[in-house]
């Protein structure tokens, strides 16, 4: 079995370095990472709902191998990921944490336009 290391190093990244801090939901923008931070609303087949004090947007957070996204609705989350681009507002979450401090890591991040990722996610 092949082992992959780019994950550990992903959330190792995340942990070590400062965050610009969360944005809300209504000044996402594309294309750069943002942390968003919010109650899971609503749970859906592939991901969530989540809504802050300016608004809600569905969150796109599909685990590899159809297993089971571990939130449950009422919960506070913060959501590292991006706008995908489209007519339909969709947030692409990358990792998800909780506020126990548990990280769900659901991909990978896609830089966008030479953007690179190099602030942790707090």
């Amino acid at each position: 079995m092949k082992t992959s290391f780019l994950p550990l190093l992903f959330v190792i990244d995340l942990s070590v370095s400062g965050c610009a801090g969360t944005t809300s939901i209504k000044n996402l923008a594309l294309p750069p990472v943002s942390t968003i931070e919010g109650t899971v609303t609503q749970l859906e087949e592939n991901g969530f709902v989540l809504t802050d004090g300016s608004g809600s947007i569905p969150v796109k957070a599909r685990l590899p191998d159809n297993r089971k996204l571990n939130v449950s609705l009422s919960e506070k989350v913060k959501v590292y990921g991006n706008l995908q681009g489209g007519q339909e507002n969709v947030f692409n979450g990358y990792v998800i944490r909780k506020p126990t401090g548990e990280q769900i890591i659901i991909t990978n991040p896609t830089p966008h336009f030479g953007f690179i990722i190099q602030s942790s996610f707090q």
